[in-house]
């Protein structure tokens, strides 16, 4: 195989693979709640509400301790509300730990460039495309352990809220509760309900204002049932029963999908590994016979190919075996 041949081969994956990562972000900018809350917030500028500034003062402070994001710049904006969201699934130690992996990736990347002949041009994509990558993961690491330690909890606290709404106590209050007796992280999540609730936020602004900061699902149906039976009335204990028996089926069935795809899973990393195993194996027996790879320009290509096209099999069987239903 000649230079132009390979040059070719490496642009075709060298577009797929930024095929794959364009259609990542946008993707993530779809999902998020952006659009929903400019409407939201549109609506609001339109109503004449008599809300006492320091109530407006003490709701603002509960629920968004940073300024409104129609006051800030539009990539300012965008970077507070993701900053907060990495807060609401990584903790107070969230923002750090990104910003650690981040600068690990990139010490890695640019330790790692340095080490091979690479032009400035891919030098430059290499050191921007891995720590993006690191924090995109380590991100997507908090959520999913975030949204199991909040599903596994949510259901109990439901059921504690049916016993207090049908022992006559009000909605405000059952939430409060729910707020000092429930697990962590749905403990924090409904203690900042109550607080705003108690100082005379609306339940329907509050209620949405969470479930965007969330985004999981199963809360934003609890959000839409008290919003309904806030509005039209009903028998709210029956309602949220109900709920709690769905919460409880879309996580069986969470864990059911998990059980049968970990043959997959493990039959995919086993496979990624075999690379490595076989490399360092024969590193062992025959060293000169790596040095194609390890000390010449077309080896280096050949080992950034392959370690692209491992990396996008990997990512295509993670995606094929996961069943997300908590968005």
């Amino acid at each position: 195989m000649n230079a132009a041949n390979v040059v070719a081969i490496a642009a075709f994956f060298a577009i797929v693979m930024a095929g794959l990562i364009a259609s990542t972000i946008t993707g993530y900018i779809k999902q998020r709640p952006g659009a929903r809350l400019k409407r939201r917030v549109a609506e609001l500028k339109h109503q004449a509400l008599a809300v006492r500034p320091e109530q407006d003062n003490h709701e603002q402070q509960l629920l968004d301790p940073r300024r409104r994001a129609r006051d800030l710049p539009a990539l300012q904006a965008a970077f507070v509300a993701w900053h907060e969201r990495v807060k609401t699934v990584g903790g107070p130690g969230g923002p750090r730990i990104i910003v650690v992996v981040g600068v690990v990736a990139l010490l890695g990347a640019l330790l790692g460039t340095s080490l091979a002949s690479l032009n400035p041009a891919l030098h430059l994509v290499i050191c921007l495309a891995v720590p993006f990558f690191a924090v995109r993961t380590a991100y997507g690491w908090m959520t999913a352990r975030f949204r199991q330690r909040f599903l596994a909890a949510f259901p109990d606290t439901l059921d504690l809220i049916i016993r207090a709404v049908r022992a006559g106590i009000p909605v405000a209050q059952a939430i409060s509760t729910a707020g000092a007796e429930s697990a962590e992280p749905v403990r924090a999540t409904f203690r900042t309900i109550g607080d705003a609730l108690l100082v005379g936020a609306e339940l329907k602004d509050v209620l949405e204002q969470v479930a965007a900061r969330l985004q999981i699902a199963d809360f934003s149906f609890f959000t839409v049932c008290l919003i309904l039976q806030r509005e039209t009335g009903g028998n709210l204990g029956e309602t949220l029963e109900n709920l709690a028996g769905i919460v409880r089926t879309r996580r069986d069935v969470r864990a059911k999908s998990k059980a049968l795809t970990a043959e997959g899973r493990i039959a995919s990393k086993m496979i990624a590994a075999v690379p490595f195993t076989l490399m360092a194996f024969l590193y062992l027996v025959n060293r000169p016979y790596l040095q194609v790879l390890t000390q010449t320009h077309a080896g280096h290509k050949i080992l950034w190919l392959a370690a692209g096209l491992l990396s996008v099999g990997l990512w295509m069987i993670n995606k094929i075996s996961n069943l997300d239903t908590s968005r």
